[in-house]
């Protein structure tokens, strides 16, 4: 939570409520415009403020998108309480396509910035590949411990379970982001079927084996 302004000055309510209509406006234009094209100046003023204000609160539009890629990292709490409850063997299914489902969820709710921040992340710079790695870092190891454990520790290892919850973290997130630009063949395949798809492979990685 940030509590002073780049003058020094605490931030009162109305500071954080103006502060707040900036990172709105900037979302907003971002869902209909490159980020390469957002400025400042566009940004105030899609919040109805003066340039000067933008300042205020922060350094560049670099800092904003910054800001709303770590906010769209707090909200990971669905997937994670999708990991973090009792599965029933029996109804390993039945869990993968309620994770699988919350993961197209939170990527349709913050699209915008989720690709700004991958973008960003993947070209180097690291800000945001750090805010990426941390948001994902918490669902892949839930997803590791659930492999192990179906899988039977005595013969799959930690990182071995890891490195299997990395791929299939980053598939899902590779489809969850570009689902709806993929083309295939004859259009035979939609997202229900990408979807229905990756279910069936994390149910597969999830459900015990017959060693474990």
């Amino acid at each position: 939570m940030v509590k002073i302004n780049k003058d020094g000055q605490a931030i009162g309510r109305k500071g954080a409520e103006t502060r707040n209509r900036l990172l709105v406006a900037a979302l907003e234009l971002i869902s209909t415009m490159s980020a390469e094209k957002l400025t400042a100046s566009g940004i105030a003023r899609a919040a109805s403020l003066a340039s000067q204000t933008f300042y205020l609160y922060f350094d560049d539009v670099e800092e904003v998108l910054l800001h709303l890629s770590a906010d769209a990292a707090q909200d990971t709490g669905e997937l994670l309480a999708e990991l973090d409850q009792p599965w029933k063997p029996e109804d390993t299914r039945f869990h993968a396509e309620r994770f699988v489902t919350a993961f197209y969820r939170y990527w349709d709710k913050h699209r915008a910035i989720l690709n700004i921040r991958n973008f960003r992340g993947d070209g180097g710079q690291a800000a945001f590949a750090e805010i990426r790695n941390a948001s994902a870092l918490p669902i892949v190891g839930r997803l590791a411990e659930r492999i192990r454990a179906a899988q039977g520790q005595n013969t799959l290892s930690d990182r071995d379970a890891f490195a299997r919850a990395v791929i299939v973290y980053s598939a899902i997130e590779r489809m969850a982001a570009r689902y709806a630009s993929i083309h295939f063949v004859s259009d035979e395949l939609d997202s229900d079927d990408l979807k229905r798809a990756e279910t069936d492979i994390l149910t597969l990685l999830l459900s015990p084996s017959a060693s474990a």
